[in-house]
């Protein structure tokens, strides 16, 4: 466990991040999207096949279930205070006052694809989010869901859209394609929020394992999670690998910074026997914070 200097794939390692700690024991089924918020400074992930949504209180360590239902593949606060979730079926919103409330906004969604997966706000407030098709390497993809609730396809070719991140200009998006073991990086142009110039930005040998959840520190260094072995990699934005992060857990399904200075990693994994866990593990850079969604279904009044 922590950083491992000897790794053939590892050219220089700077600043080593402190070696992981189990944060909760059993995080569900199938942890992942981990996501932290600022406002009451806690930890969100949700368990993609057993239908719930978890919520961490850090300073407590007490970590609870705020939603049950159809299962939720992917999800992402909003600037209103509520929560998007994108379900089975639908994208419905989440919010909470005396009772707990999910509203559907869009009812009887149709996208490529048995689920969806992760999801990325931009600075406009519309939402980036992916699918997974099993078995069908080319039967699921990135899509684009404006403020007004349209959703449209933007990206395709994979079987398995994974983590994303921005650079901290915000013109840039790193997506992960664990179909092809690859992170590609699109110029990214947030008045239209269209991709372009689709490059790769680091193509995963054997030895690396499948690249799954990704984060961006203030540096520009992408975090990539991997499965099959789980780690996590650092790479530089010349492409270079410049670290490695080990966990006594073969996959690694998700991770996000946070904490007040944001210099936390939190990392959900699955373990061998079917458990799961959440570690945690200071890093010596900080991560760059996250949008929050604004969707509302509705179309902007002029």
């Amino acid at each position: 466990m922590g950083v491992i200097l000897e790794a053939s794939t590892v050219e220089k390692v700077i600043a080593p991040a402190a070696a992981p700690e189990v944060l909760v024991e059993d995080a569900g089924k199938a942890p992942a999207n981990l996501h932290w918020d600022d406002r009451d400074e806690s930890l969100w992930w949700t368990d993609t096949e057993g239908g719930r949504l978890f919520r961490l209180n850090v300073r407590t360590g007490i970590s609870s279930a705020v939603y049950e239902g159809p299962n939720v593949g992917a999800f992402l606060p909003q600037e209103d205070g509520s929560w998007l979730l994108f379900r089975e079926k639908d994208i419905a919103q989440l919010s909470f006052g005396r009772h707990e409330q999910v509203s559907p906004l869009l009812e009887n969604v149709r996208f490529d694809g048995d689920r969806f997966s992760e999801a990325l706000a931009d600075a406009t407030g519309r939402v980036l989010v992916g699918t997974v098709r099993h078995g069908r390497p080319n039967g699921a993809g990135l899509y684009r869901l404006e403020t007004d609730g349209t959703l449209a396809k933007i990206v395709g070719g994979t079987g398995a859209s994974g983590g994303m991140g921005w650079n901290a200009a915000g013109d840039a998006l790193y997506w992960t394609c664990e179909t092809t073991r690859t992170i590609c990086r699109f110029r990214y142009d947030a008045r239209r929020g269209a991709v372009s110039n689709r490059q790769v930005f680091h193509e995963c040998p054997p030895d690396e394992g499948v690249p799954t959840a990704l984060a961006v520190d203030v540096e520009g260094t992408v975090w990539s999670a991997r499965r099959e072995p789980g780690a996590i990699l650092k790479i530089a934005m010349d492409r270079r690998l410049r670290g490695q992060v080990t966990f006594p857990a073969p996959r690694l399904t998700s991770l996000t910074f946070g904490g007040k200075d944001h210099r936390t990693v939190f990392a959900a994994a699955s373990l061998a026997d079917g458990s799961s866990r959440i570690f945690a593990f200071q890093s010596p850079v900080a991560g760059l914070a996250l949008n929050r969604a604004r969707v509302t279904g509705k179309t902007p009044s002029l």
